[in-house]
């Protein structure tokens, strides 16, 4: 069942106007008001075994990923999009047999997949800049949506994932001879909204889904991806635009998982300025987060921890809980091998699915059967205030800034940069000014050229300071930056500070230094983790009453960088009664 739009608006006035309620305690449970999230499994080619089997995957999935492939040449192919009419096209015919199938037995939601290619054309100047290679995509992308409505699908997936390199501005193939950065990312903007009005024209209602589903990313991703919601706001396209994101892919914290399903809407809060975008969001979209289930075999990871499969299904069925009881309107899971049906060797022999080549498959299956079924609520008395606060966050009871706070996180630094990394450079590293008095006005020699303090709306629940995106991917290497927050608690306690960082990191409270890892290995230090989590150190810290000065050198040599921060009790869960804000002085 999905609920109309204003479900959400009403569902919070009935909860004003409970006896005794106040806007502070809106949501004081972690009570859903909207319907449970559908889950998408990531992903299916068109067989005869959802054909005979529907009801069965059904009961699992309430939708599936078809990939069709690129937008520009295996889509076509695939769709039949340039066969003579009434032509019999394999791939086209079988999955207009499996929707047929699928919808009938209750699993509606499922999305044509195309992608761009990581050997493509596009993004470079050429399909950027030229108005007929636009008017050429949006062509394509309109027949695509014709396609994908006339086989029955509930939307369209567009993955831009494989080109990232080239969404950086200083990538090698913008020569900039006759045009600008500023030239590139309005036509990446520009094109988007093309093509999404093309599909939309097609199909009006379609759901349009994003993977990777990430708004902190290189500019040009980035100005493609509020393109495609700024046309759909445009339309008020009633099916939404849907971010699906990988973030929860590892078995995080529960804290963080309680977090993902947020992030992306605060990333709209603190990217989007047009007021009706912001609506358009808020009424019709969401963020999905995704799952991998086999991340403990498929990630490839030496460092990721294998563990026997009781231990690795019980975390899975803790995350699967909290993401659907936080997650709006989608949860996906991804995996290289099919995990929607038994691996028998009789459905092998029928149907040529294969049998998964993985130790454990007798277990793991039934484990992560029972896991897509269950549907026990959330027990852990600590998460279901962070639960509730997602629900606060949608209908403007807290701020993003409050949000964060509720997670022992600051969502805004102030940060001075970029300085030269101090053992490549030291001249250029101001090694002193992180610890003097503020002034916000005073140039300081930078790297490149004087730098000032500017604020940063980090908006990060989870804790990751996003030091990439503030200098937008340009020139990061061999460089510094300080940061600085100020976190007020409401009496003095003792607490963990928790933190991962990349290369090098030293953190001051109150002018003393509590962690110092500035030095770090020849090649980097890289962002560790121990057992799949964020944060690899925790340092005991002492809070006084009212407000204190936090205050963060982070370093980088190469690739990657950042910090990941987060203030908690002793177990690990976030302290009531703290706040954090920017520094005035």
């Amino acid at each position: 069942m999905r609920f109309a739009p204003g479900f959400r608006t009403l569902s919070f006035l009935l909860l004003m106007a409970m006896p005794g309620l106040s806007q502070a305690d809106a949501a004081p449970t972690a009570a859903r008001p909207l319907a449970p999230p559908k889950t998408i499994a990531y992903s299916a080619t068109p067989n005869a075994y959802f054909n005979d089997h529907a009801a069965d995957a059904a009961q699992l999935y309430d939708g599936f990923f078809f990939v069709a492939g690129t937008w520009d040449t295996n889509a076509t192919e695939n769709l039949g999009l340039n066969a003579a009419p009434g032509a019999p096209v394999a791939w086209h015919d079988l999955v207009r047999e499996n929707l047929a199938h699928l919808n009938a037995a209750g699993a509606t939601e499922n999305l044509l997949g195309v992608y761009f290619s990581d050997a493509g054309t596009w993004p470079s100047p050429e399909t950027l800049l030229d108005p007929a290679a636009t008017e050429s995509m949006t062509a394509q992308f309109a027949a695509i949506a014709a396609s994908a409505k006339d086989l029955g699908f509930r939307g369209i997936c567009v993955d831009l994932e494989y080109p990232y390199p080239r969404y950086a501005l200083d990538h090698a193939i913008y020569g900039y001879e006759d045009y600008t950065a500023e030239d590139l990312t309005e036509a990446a903007e520009t094109q988007a909204r093309a093509i999404t009005s093309g599909m939309l024209k097609a199909w009006p209602d379609a759901v349009i889904v994003v993977l990777p589903g990430a708004l902190w990313v290189r500019p040009l991703a980035r100005a493609f991806q509020l393109g495609m919601l700024e046309a759909m706001a445009e339309h008020d396209a009633p099916g939404g635009l849907h971010f699906f994101t990988e973030r929860s892919y590892g078995l995080l914290d529960p804290v963080s998982q309680a977090a993902i399903p947020r992030e992306t809407d605060l990333a709209i809060l603190a990217l989007v300025q047009d007021p009706a975008v912001r609506a358009y969001w808020s009424r019709r979209c969401s963020a999905g987060p995704g799952v991998w289930p086999l991340h403990m075999l498929e990630t490839g990871g030496k460092d990721y921890p294998v563990r026997p499969w009781s231990e690795e299904l019980e975390e899975l069925g803790q995350q699967m809980r909290i993401l659907r009881a936080v997650a709006r309107r989608y949860v996906w899971s991804y995996s290289a091998n099919p995990l929607w049906h038994p691996y028998t060797p009789e459905i092998a022999q029928q149907y040529q699915l294969g049998v998964a080549p993985f130790p454990g498959v007798e277990e793991f299956l039934p484990g992560w059967r029972r896991i897509l079924q269950d549907r026990e609520p959330i027990n852990e008395p600590q998460l279901l205030p962070l639960i509730a606060a997602a629900w606060q966050l949608d209908q403007g009871v807290i701020t993003p800034e409050s949000y964060c706070d509720r997670f022992g996180t600051p969502a805004q630094w102030l940060i001075l940069g970029p300085l030269s990394n101090p053992f490549d450079n030291p001249a250029w590293s101001a090694p002193r000014t992180l610890l003097k008095p503020l002034r916000l006005d005073r140039p300081v020699a930078g790297r490149d050229s004087m730098v000032r303090w500017f604020p940063f709306k980090n908006y990060e629940p989870l804790g990751s300071i996003r030091i990439m995106p503030a200098f937008e991917w340009f020139k990061t290497d061999m460089a510094s930056v300080q940061l600085v927050s100020d976190v007020e608690s409401e009496s003095p306690v003792q607490a963990l500070l928790h933190l991962a960082w990349d290369d090098g990191a030293a953190v001051w409270l109150n002018g003393a230094l509590i962690f110092d890892q500035r030095s770090y290995p020849e090649r980097g230090h890289g962002m560790l983790y121990r057992d799949r989590y964020d944060f690899e150190t925790q340092v005991p810290i002492a809070l006084p009453q009212g407000k204190s000065r936090l205050a963060v050198l982070s370093i980088n040599q190469k690739g990657g960088w950042g910090v990941n921060l987060r203030i908690t009790d002793k177990d690990g869960w976030p302290l009531s009664g703290l706040r954090f804000s920017l520094p005035q002085e």
